[in-house]
Protein backbone atom coordinates (compact mmCIF):
# COMPACT_ATOMS: atom_id res chain seq x y z
CA UNK A 1 0.00 0.00 0.00
CA UNK A 2 2.97 2.33 1.01
CA UNK A 3 4.28 1.64 -2.72
CA UNK A 4 1.35 2.78 -4.55
CA UNK A 5 1.05 5.83 -2.71
CA UNK A 6 4.70 6.99 -2.80
CA UNK A 7 4.46 5.80 -6.50
CA UNK A 8 1.12 7.82 -7.40
CA UNK A 9 2.89 10.80 -5.49
CA UNK A 10 6.09 10.22 -7.71
CA UNK A 11 4.26 10.21 -10.70
CA UNK A 12 2.27 13.90 -9.45
CA UNK A 13 5.82 15.26 -9.03
CA UNK A 14 6.31 14.29 -12.73
CA UNK A 15 3.55 15.61 -13.82
CA UNK A 16 3.55 19.03 -11.78
CA UNK A 17 7.35 19.83 -13.50
CA UNK A 18 6.27 18.07 -16.49
CA UNK A 19 3.76 21.59 -16.47
CA UNK A 20 5.65 23.82 -15.04
CA UNK A 21 8.76 23.23 -18.08
CA UNK A 22 5.84 23.04 -20.73
CA UNK A 23 4.90 26.57 -18.99
CA UNK A 24 8.01 28.13 -18.62
CA UNK A 25 9.31 27.18 -22.72
CA UNK A 26 5.92 28.89 -23.85
CA UNK A 27 6.93 32.21 -21.97
CA UNK A 28 10.54 31.44 -23.19
CA UNK A 29 9.05 31.26 -26.55
CA UNK A 30 7.10 34.05 -26.37
CA UNK A 31 9.47 36.37 -24.97
CA UNK A 32 12.24 35.83 -27.66
CA UNK A 33 9.20 36.81 -30.84
CA UNK A 34 8.44 39.50 -28.72
CA UNK A 35 11.97 40.33 -29.21
CA UNK A 36 12.19 39.14 -32.42
CA UNK A 37 9.53 41.74 -33.47
CA UNK A 38 10.94 44.48 -31.52
CA UNK A 39 14.75 44.09 -33.40
CA UNK A 40 12.90 44.06 -36.88
CA UNK A 41 10.99 47.10 -36.22
CA UNK A 42 14.52 48.35 -35.16
CA UNK A 43 16.10 47.44 -38.07
CA UNK A 44 13.09 49.08 -40.32
CA UNK A 45 13.53 52.15 -37.89
CA UNK A 46 17.50 52.59 -39.03
CA UNK A 47 16.98 51.64 -42.52
CA UNK A 48 14.15 54.63 -42.77
CA UNK A 49 16.36 57.04 -41.26
CA UNK A 50 19.37 56.05 -43.80
CA UNK A 51 16.72 56.34 -46.76
CA UNK A 52 15.86 60.00 -45.80
CA UNK A 53 18.50 61.90 -45.65
CA UNK A 54 19.15 59.87 -49.22
CA UNK A 55 15.86 61.05 -50.05
CA UNK A 56 16.41 64.54 -49.22
CA UNK A 57 19.37 65.30 -51.37
CA UNK A 58 17.48 64.47 -54.33
CA UNK A 59 14.87 66.35 -53.93
CA UNK A 60 16.45 69.46 -55.57
CA UNK A 61 17.26 67.18 -58.85
CA UNK A 62 14.16 67.63 -60.92
CA UNK A 63 13.66 63.73 -62.31
CA UNK A 64 13.84 62.45 -58.37
CA UNK A 65 11.74 64.93 -56.95
CA UNK A 66 8.47 63.60 -57.00
CA UNK A 67 9.94 60.19 -55.96
CA UNK A 68 12.04 61.36 -53.17
CA UNK A 69 9.08 63.08 -51.93
CA UNK A 70 6.98 60.26 -51.90
CA UNK A 71 9.95 58.02 -50.21
CA UNK A 72 10.16 60.70 -47.67
CA UNK A 73 6.85 60.64 -46.44
CA UNK A 74 6.22 56.62 -46.71
CA UNK A 75 9.67 56.27 -45.24
CA UNK A 76 8.33 58.68 -41.93
CA UNK A 77 4.85 56.76 -41.93
CA UNK A 78 7.19 53.40 -41.41
CA UNK A 79 9.24 54.41 -38.68
CA UNK A 80 6.09 56.07 -36.81
CA UNK A 81 4.62 52.47 -37.50
CA UNK A 82 7.54 50.54 -36.05
CA UNK A 83 7.71 52.85 -33.58
CA UNK A 84 4.49 51.87 -32.52
CA UNK A 85 5.32 48.12 -32.56
CA UNK A 86 8.45 48.68 -30.40
CA UNK A 87 6.62 50.79 -27.48
CA UNK A 88 5.31 48.72 -24.75
CA UNK A 89 1.68 47.09 -25.11
CA UNK A 90 -0.94 47.59 -22.34
CA UNK A 91 -3.56 45.89 -21.52
CA UNK A 92 -6.40 48.46 -21.04
CA UNK A 93 -8.81 47.63 -18.65
CA UNK A 94 -12.64 49.35 -17.54
CA UNK A 95 -12.05 50.54 -14.32
CA UNK A 96 -15.44 48.48 -13.58
CA UNK A 97 -13.15 45.32 -14.84
CA UNK A 98 -11.25 44.03 -12.03
CA UNK A 99 -9.83 40.69 -13.72
CA UNK A 100 -6.52 41.63 -12.86
CA UNK A 101 -3.08 39.76 -14.07
CA UNK A 102 -1.18 39.85 -11.60
CA UNK A 103 1.62 38.75 -13.20
CA UNK A 104 1.15 41.54 -15.92
CA UNK A 105 3.49 45.48 -15.45
CA UNK A 106 0.50 47.34 -16.19
CA UNK A 107 -2.15 45.71 -13.96
CA UNK A 108 0.55 45.27 -10.90
CA UNK A 109 1.92 49.08 -11.50
CA UNK A 110 -2.27 49.88 -10.71
CA UNK A 111 -2.12 48.13 -7.68
CA UNK A 112 -0.75 49.44 -4.29
CA UNK A 113 2.21 47.25 -3.16
CA UNK A 114 -0.22 46.07 0.35
CA UNK A 115 -3.37 45.22 -2.40
CA UNK A 116 -0.66 43.49 -4.33
CA UNK A 117 0.84 41.12 -1.96
CA UNK A 118 -2.73 40.08 -0.47
CA UNK A 119 -3.74 39.31 -3.87
CA UNK A 120 -0.51 37.60 -5.16
CA UNK A 121 0.51 35.79 -2.60
CA UNK A 122 -2.64 33.26 -2.12
CA UNK A 123 -2.14 32.53 -5.91
CA UNK A 124 1.77 31.91 -5.36
CA UNK A 125 1.43 29.48 -2.37
CA UNK A 126 -1.38 27.52 -4.20
CA UNK A 127 0.35 25.58 -7.51
CA UNK A 128 -3.23 24.94 -9.51
CA UNK A 129 -4.00 28.80 -8.64
CA UNK A 130 -0.28 29.62 -9.67
CA UNK A 131 -0.74 27.85 -12.58
CA UNK A 132 -3.58 29.20 -14.44
CA UNK A 133 -1.88 32.89 -13.34
CA UNK A 134 0.32 31.96 -15.46
CA UNK A 135 -1.58 30.29 -18.24
CA UNK A 136 -3.75 33.65 -17.42
CA UNK A 137 -0.07 35.64 -18.56
CA UNK A 138 0.47 33.73 -21.49
CA UNK A 139 -3.06 34.41 -22.98
CA UNK A 140 -2.68 38.09 -22.04
CA UNK A 141 0.86 37.85 -23.47
CA UNK A 142 -0.09 36.53 -26.61
CA UNK A 143 -3.33 38.86 -27.00
CA UNK A 144 -2.05 42.06 -26.04
CA UNK A 145 1.77 42.17 -26.73
CA UNK A 146 2.83 39.73 -29.18
CA UNK A 147 -0.65 39.93 -31.45
CA UNK A 148 -0.12 44.14 -31.80
CA UNK A 149 3.34 44.27 -32.14
CA UNK A 150 3.37 42.10 -35.31
CA UNK A 151 0.61 44.21 -36.71
CA UNK A 152 2.33 47.32 -36.39
CA UNK A 153 5.36 45.41 -37.77
CA UNK A 154 3.41 44.12 -40.75
CA UNK A 155 1.83 47.69 -41.60
CA UNK A 156 5.57 49.32 -41.32
CA UNK A 157 6.78 46.84 -43.53
CA UNK A 158 3.80 47.41 -45.95
CA UNK A 159 4.34 50.84 -45.67
CA UNK A 160 7.96 50.77 -46.59
CA UNK A 161 7.35 48.74 -49.48
CA UNK A 162 4.86 50.02 -51.32
CA UNK A 163 6.02 53.49 -50.80
CA UNK A 164 9.55 52.52 -52.19
CA UNK A 165 8.07 50.73 -55.30
CA UNK A 166 5.83 53.35 -55.64
CA UNK A 167 9.09 55.93 -55.68
CA UNK A 168 10.83 53.67 -57.75
CA UNK A 169 7.72 53.33 -60.40
CA UNK A 170 7.99 57.36 -60.74
CA UNK A 171 11.64 57.32 -61.14
CA UNK A 172 11.17 55.16 -64.12
CA UNK A 173 8.76 56.57 -65.68
CA UNK A 174 10.25 60.38 -65.27
CA UNK A 175 13.49 58.91 -67.23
Amino acid sequence: MGDKMSELSGQKRWEAMLRGQVMSATINKLSVIMRLADQKAQVLIFLNSILIPVCLNQIDHEPFQVAAVVSIISSVMSILAAMICIYPKRRYRKSSHRDINLLHFNDIGHLEKDEFMDMFMPVYNDGSKLGKAVVYDIYDMSRYSIVPKFTWLKVSYGIFAVGNLLAIIMVLLEV
